[in-house]
């Protein structure tokens, strides 16, 4: 005769180790999620820079010369389409640039090519304006900072592996625990299967417990990833180095919900183990 009705737990629930170890797991893949999301936001900003800011180099030893050139190039980047912002960087500035690397010369006996700063939406139409204009280079102002890009993308890349690795060994600790009730309660089990109860009930009367551990764990590990990201938050804005450790409204909606997401895994888990088990069990 199969149960009509839930199962009442098998005993008073309190939280376990499970839930410590939860916890633990929790933890780091929410900082490494974090991380993953800070990391795309500096990358997009990598390379909104490699992309648009263009700088153009008027190589000329006679200053009137540079000038005239200087002016000329000003006049072009007003008639090119698509550039956003030019600016010519001051004399004090590019003297400032090479200070430390001139000892004890003075900046302005060098003949320093005069520096303009531009922002644009394609570098090719820049370059094609100023080809005819003698000693004018036109470089990429972020081109530098390809193996940064790269440096990032390869520290996103770890920090998902770790997330993917939290969430693997969650799993398996679902399982060990689902056996471990398994063990535990193994002849109060056998008598609720022999009074009819399905394996399905009894999967579910595990695994609420399983659940409920994972529950506690994931909201403890959510806190105090919580806690970290807005200390390291912190320190970081202290910095006033431009940049936002801010994760938005949508990143700390995907932490919330990785943590959700990590006690429906630890449920399916146990679930699946215990199921596996008692169709083994003739």
């Amino acid at each position: 005769m199969t149960a009509a009705v839930p199962l009442l737990p098998l005993r008073r629930w309190r939280p376990t180790s499970f839930a410590l170890l939860i916890a633990a797991t929790c933890l780091p893949m929410l900082l490494a999620a974090a991380l993953a999301l800070s990391l795309r936001a500096a990358s997009d900003a990598v390379s909104h820079t490699a992309r648009e800011h263009i700088l153009v180099q008027v190589v000329e030893p006679m200053p009137q010369r540079r000038e005239q050139l200087a002016g000329a190039v000003l006049t072009r980047l007003d008639r090119v389409e698509g550039v956003v912002a030019v600016r010519r960087v001051q004399e004090q500035e590019a003297e400032a640039l090479v200070a430390p690397y001139i000892g004890g010369m003075k900046a302005n006996d060098l003949p320093l090519p005069a520096l303009i700063e531009v922002r644009a939406r394609n570098r090719e139409p820049v370059a094609r304006a100023l080809r005819t204009l003698p000693n004018v280079q036109v470089t990429a102002a972020g081109a530098e900072l390809g193996p940064l890009s790269r440096l990032i993308g390869a520290l996103r890349a770890v920090a998902f592996g770790v997330a993917l690795i939290c969430a693997a060994a969650t799993g398996v600790i679902a399982m060990l625990s689902a056996r471990a009730a398994l063990a535990r309660e193994g002849a109060t089990l056998d008598i609720l299967h022999a009074l009819g109860a399905t394996d399905r009930q009894m999967s579910q009367l595990v695994s609420n417990a399983v659940t409920r551990d994972a529950a506690v764990g994931a909201l403890a590990g959510l806190l105090a990833a919580i806690v970290v990201i807005a200390m390291v938050g912190n320190r970081i804005s202290a910095l006033g180095a431009g940049i936002d450790p801010d994760l938005g409204v949508g990143g700390w909606a995907i932490l919330i919900a990785l943590a959700a997401a990590l006690v429906g895994l630890a449920m399916l888990s146990a679930q699946a183990t215990l199921l596996a088990n008692w169709r083994r069990v003739p």
